[in-house]
């Protein structure tokens, strides 16, 4: 595999992990812990195949995977902010009942039991491209260099954590999101809205993660395999941590796990004579090495998991 190979890889493989880690600071950048973007993702990959089968349009399958992690995020709020429960044990209690529900579903719509029916899946850069231009009467597709052949969905990621980022940095509600998990009482003194804002931002961070699931299942395979986010969530938590909860160190997190993900495969095809299982924990391994390095470096907002 060629230098481009490894880097349209590792986009590929940063961009489900990038919207999941975005949700989870959208979400604790307020105050509220979220372990639950396993959960989200989860669901956000069966919704998008179910709506993309009924519907016929992946696009419409994508909004259904953003409702799906939002339904997951609005859950975790009410039992986090509405009942007061830990936050710990709310997200993992999502994280198994996603699990269950997604594969009880997946019987039940589709009569099948550990993989869909495969649907339509989201364009590469240059066939959306090519659809744009024949609405406006240019014929022929496009190449674009390095992103042509990506699933739209990677710089569309890209462009959606960057808004994310600038949200967060900048604009006067990102400051409040921020005020609420660094000092909530002087937040409410303030006048601002804590639980409400916590309880959008929340359900905002799990449509984010929806997203990622939606890339998993419509952006890459065209269907739904059960746990196939195999602990990308959990990888997405570890991003945030070793990020420092800041919106630059997510991004430059999630770009080693996923570099991690494509060396991974990358080796998994010449050496051959290797099992199977070392390739598949060596992305973990990766978390594990770099957490530990930087363990002594985490800072999350001051108020994370107090109401």
């Amino acid at each position: 595999m060629s230098a481009v190979g490894i880097v349209s890889l590792t986009a590929a493989k940063a961009a489900p992990l990038l919207l999941a880690s975005l949700g989870g600071l959208l979400s604790e950048s307020s105050g509220v812990i979220n372990f639950a973007l396993e959960g989200m993702m989860l669901i956000g990959a069966f919704m998008a195949v179910w709506v993309a089968h009924a519907s016929g349009s992946p696009w419409i399958g994508l909004a259904g995977g953003l409702l799906g992690g939002m339904a997951i995020g609005f859950l975790h709020s009410v039992v986090s902010l509405k009942f007061r429960a830990n936050q710990i044990v709310s997200s993992i209690a999502l994280n198994l009942l996603a699990a269950g529900v997604a594969g009880m579903l997946l019987n039940e719509v589709f009569g099948v039991y550990g993989t869909s029916p495969s649907v339509a899946g989201l364009p590469t850069t240059n066939q959306a491209l090519a659809s744009v231009f024949s609405k406006i009467g240019i014929a022929g597709e496009p190449e674009v260099p390095l992103i042509g052949g990506m699933s739209v969905l990677i710089p569309l990621a890209v462009l959606l954590g960057l808004a994310v980022m600038a949200f967060i940095a900048w604009s006067t509600t990102g400051l409040h999101i921020r005020a609420c998990g660094e000092n909530p009482h002087a937040a409410r003194a303030a006048g601002l809205p804590v639980t409400g804002i916590r309880f959008l931002a929340v359900v905002a961070g799990g449509g984010l993660a929806g997203l990622g699931g939606a890339f998993l299942s419509i952006g890459e395979l065209s269907q739904f395999v059960e746990r196939m986010t195999h602990g990308r969530g959990y990888l997405a938590i570890a991003a945030l941590i070793l990020g420092r909860w800041r919106p630059a160190g997510v991004l430059a997190a999630v770009l080693v796990f996923g570099f991690g993900q494509a060396l991974s495969e990358w080796l998994a095809v010449r050496w051959t004579y290797l099992p199977d299982q070392v390739f598949l924990v060596f992305p973990y391994a990766v978390c594990l090495s770099v957490l530990v390095v930087r363990i002594g470096s985490k800072r999350p907002p001051s108020a994370l998991g107090r109401l």
